[in-house]
């Protein structure tokens, strides 16, 4: 992938207000964001559209994050054939949870700190 070439991140958040702060975030690192608020939506993106990695909330309404994820790695590996850096940002991760996220990819915990959140992110592209 040439160096210039924009990162795409998306992320999957049922909060809108974490979803604009990570948007905000990310956008002002030079990544370009693409946004879902539910599983649904995120997984119809991840149809149409290739990313360098997904940020995703565990805990939503409907599907929650880590089968969202799953249902996004099937569809990468069957387009693309090839793994997605995924990281988890959550405020109350139950041990399983937790647990069943770790093997998917990173767990953020929030509130997080900003600067380490980058540092995670850049880690994986």
């Amino acid at each position: 992938m040439d160096k210039n070439e924009k990162k795409q991140i998306l992320i999957v958040d049922d909060d809108k207000l974490v979803l604009e702060s990570v948007n905000k975030i990310l956008r002002r690192e030079g990544y370009e964001t693409s946004l879902a608020p539910n599983a649904d939506e995120a997984i119809a993106k991840a149809q149409n559209q290739s990313f360098d990695l997904v940020i995703s909330d565990i805990r939503m309404p409907g599907k929650n994050g880590v089968e969202t994820i799953r249902e996004i790695r099937k569809l990468f590996d069957e387009k693309v054939k090839k793994e997605i850096p995924i990281i988890f940002i959550t405020g109350y991760a139950e041990m399983s949870d937790q647990l069943k996220a770790e093997h998917l990819g990173e767990v953020v915990l929030k509130p997080f700190d900003v600067d380490r959140f980058l540092i995670t992110i850049r880690e994986y592209l």
